[in-house]
C-alpha cells in the first residue's frame, strides 16, 4: 500500500515539471515593445547551431517569471509574388463605315517619342456614316504582361450581352490575339443585377491593345478599360553561411563539411579556389557520422574569366532536411579543382518566431536541449485571422547576444531519469498491486483455522 501511495503521489509531480531556462543551453533576450500582445522574431543562425532538432523544437520563449509563453513558427515561403496595382488604360474609339474590317480602317494616330499615343483620328469622308468598331488602348506605359482586363461601359436600359476580341500589339501593324470571344454581360433580372466585365489574356506583352466586336453586336459606349499586370515573382530573402572543405583520406576528389548545426537550407554555392574551372560535382548528405551518404544532386560548376569580367555558377537548388555532414565528390578530369580549398555556401529562409507577451518582462529565447519535446502551436491558433491577417498585428522584436545557460551538458544525448523514474514507480506499483492480490487470494482459498480443527476432532 505503501508504493502505491508513493506512485500516486510522484506520477503528477514528473509529469507536471515546468520547463526552465536552465534546461537549455544557451538563450538570448527578447527585446520587445510591451505595448503589443503578439511579437515576431527572426531565428539568427546561432540558434540553428545549437538546436538539437532539425523543427527547432527545442526553441522556447520565457518570461520575466521563467515561463513558458505560447509561441509558433511562421511557415516559411522561398518565394513570393509582388503585384504592381492595376493601371486604367487611355482608350481612343475607332469609327468604320459599313462592314470595312479593322484592319481596312483609315487611321492617323499621333505618338510621342516614348512610344505612348496622344490621338487617334479617322480619315473617313466626312459625309460617310461612321459606326462604332472598336478601342485602341495604350499599354506602352505599363513595363509588364497584363494578366486581365476589367471593362466598364455605357449600356441600354434593357441591359448588354455579347462578345469581345482582344488583340495585342508593339508596331501597331502586326496584331497577335490575347482573347476571343470573350463574354461581357451587364443585366437586370428579379431586382438583381449580373455583371460580367473581367477578361483573362493569354500571357503576352504587348504595346498596345485593340477591343473589338462583331458588327451584328451593339456597340461599347464610353469604355474605360483596368488593366492588372501578371505579379512578379521574388525569391525571399536568404541568409548565407561559408564552410571550407576537409580533403577526405584516401578519396581523391571527395571534400566534406560539417555544418555544425541543424541547418535546413534550399540553395547552395559552389565556391572554387582558381578561376578559369570547371567541374562535375556530386552532392551527398548524411544527419550522423554513422550513416550512409545520401546522394542529394549533382550540378556543373565553374567560374570563368574572360578579360575583366567573371562568371560563376548558379546556385544550386537542394532539398535539406537538416543533416548536418556533407559531402562534395567532384570528377577528376581536367585535374579537379585544382590547389586551394574548395568551399560552399549554404542558404536558406529563416524561421519566424511569433510569441504571446504573456506576463511580465523582460522575454528571453532558449534553445539547444536533447532533454525537451515539440511545444509550438500552429501559427492559426496562435494568431487569429492569420490567413487574412485581418485581426492582429505582429510587432517585430530583435534579440540581443547568445549568453550560455545550462551549457553543452543540454545538447547530448542524456539518459531521462523522470522518464526512468516513472517507469520505475510503475513497476513497483504493479508489483505491490500483484503481491496483495497474492496475498488475498491465498487468504480466501485457505479455511480458517478453528474449522480445521473442528474436522480433526471428529
Amino acid at each position: 500500500m505503501i508504493g502505491l501511495v508513493f506512485l500516486l503521489v510522484l506520477i503528477p509531480n514528473i509529469a507536471g515539471a515546468a520547463e526552465r531556462p536552465a534546461d537549455f543551453a544557451y538563450g538570448m533576450a527578447i527585446q520587445a515593445d510591451a505595448a503589443h500582445a503578439l511579437h515576431e522574431i527572426e531565428i539568427p543562425a546561432a540558434v540553428y547551431r545549437a538546436v538539437t532538432r532539425a523543427d527547432l523544437g527545442d526553441v522556447r520563449v520565457f518570461n520575466g517569471q521563467g515561463e513558458v509563453v505560447p509561441h509558433a513558427l511562421r511557415p516559411r515561403v522561398a518565394v513570393s509574388e509582388q503585384t504592381g496595382g492595376a493601371v486604367s488604360l487611355p482608350s481612343f474609339p475607332l469609327w468604320g463605315e459599313g462592314a470595312n474590317k479593322l484592319d481596312d480602317l483609315n487611321l492617323r494616330i499621333e505618338k510621342r517619342g516614348d512610344g505612348m499615343i496622344i490621338d487617334v483620328q479617322n480619315r473617313a469622308k466626312s459625309g460617310a456614316e461612321k459606326k462604332l468598331r472598336g478601342y485602341l488602348l495604350d499599354a506602352s506605359a505599363v513595363k509588364r504582361s497584363l494578366s486581365t482586363l476589367e471593362f466598364d461601359w455605357q449600356s441600354a436600359a434593357d441591359g448588354f450581352i455579347g462578345m469581345v476580341r482582344v488583340e495585342g500589339s508593339d508596331d501597331l501593324s502586326h496584331w497577335n490575339v490575347l482573347a476571343d470571344n470573350a463574354a461581357l454581360a451587364r443585366l437586370s433580372f428579379g431586382g438583381h443585377q449580373v455583371k460580367r466585365g473581367r477578361v483573362e489574356l493569354r500571357a503576352a506583352k504587348a504595346k498596345y491593345l485593340r477591343i473589338s466586336w462583331p458588327q451584328s453586336q451593339p456597340p461599347l459606349e464610353a469604355l474605360t478599360v483596368v488593366a492588372e499586370p501578371n505579379p512578379i515573382v521574388v525569391a525571399s530573402p536568404r541568409m548565407w553561411q561559408s564552410f571550407v572543405g576537409s580533403p577526405v583520406s584516401g578519396k581523391s576528389g571527395a571534400y566534406s563539411y560539417n555544418l555544425g548545426g541543424a541547418f535546413m537550407f534550399d540553395r547552395l554555392r559552389v565556391q572554387l579556389p582558381q578561376v578559369n574551372t570547371l567541374v562535375q560535382a556530386q552532392i551527398l548528405s548524411r544527419a550522423k557520422t554513422s550513416d550512409q551518404w545520401r546522394p542529394v544532386t549533382s550540378a556543373l560548376a565553374y567560374r570563368l574569366r574572360e578579360g575583366d569580367a567573371e562568371v560563376s555558377s548558379p546556385e544550386i537548388i537542394v532539398t535539406s532536411h537538416g543533416e548536418r555532414y556533407w559531402l562534395l565528390q567532384v570528377d577528376q578530369k581536367g585535374g579537379g579543382v585544382g590547389s586551394g580549398a574548395l568551399a560552399i555556401e549554404i542558404g536558406w529562409v529563416p524561421h519566424k518566431l511569433v510569441f504571446a507577451a504573456r506576463g511580465a518582462g523582460p522575454f528571453q529565447l532558449a534553445y539547444g536541449s536533447s532533454r525537451v519535446k515539440p511545444a509550438a502551436l500552429a501559427i492559426d491558433s496562435l494568431i487569429p485571422g492569420y490567413k487574412t491577417n485581418a485581426e492582429f498585428k505582429v510587432a517585430r522584436a530583435t534579440l540581443g547576444e547568445q549568453v550560455t545557460l545550462a551549457g553543452v551538458s543540454r545538447l547530448g544525448a542524456t539518459r531521462d531519469y523522470q522518464t526512468l523514474a516513472l517507469w520505475g514507480s510503475l513497476i513497483l506499483g504493479v508489483s505491490v498491486l500483484g503481491w496483495m492480490a497474492l496475498r488475498l487470494s491465498r487468504q480466501v482459498s485457505s479455511p480458517p483455522a478453528e474449522s480445521q480443527t473442528t474436522e480433526n476432532s471428529h
